[in-house]
């Protein structure tokens, strides 16, 4: 990851998701590397699910799309629980 990466872009790629709304793949997939989806830093290394079940993605779009408000340094309530599931 280089500066200015977010989960956003990084899952928009066409060589990892090709969806922006799949970010919560990501974050899922490093919650013990990622304490705050809005905070990722460079240098830090990824783990990329390239194989997600459907049920997965639609999950993570569903969060994506319904997750409110967010503030850097604080992990919402919404990310808690998406990571609980």
């Amino acid at each position: 990851m280089v500066r200015g990466d977010c989960l956003w872009r990084i899952a928009a790629q066409s060589g990892v998701y090709g969806n922006p709304f799949e970010w919560p793949l990501i974050y899922k997939a490093n919650d013990k590397k990622i304490k705050d989806a809005d905070l990722i830093y460079p240098g830090q290394m990824l783990v990329i699910n390239h194989h997600p079940s459907a049920a997965a993605i639609a999950v993570a779009i569903k969060h994506a799309k319904s997750r409110g408000p967010w503030s850097l340094g604080t992990v919402e309530a919404s990310d808690k629980a998406y990571l609980a599931q």
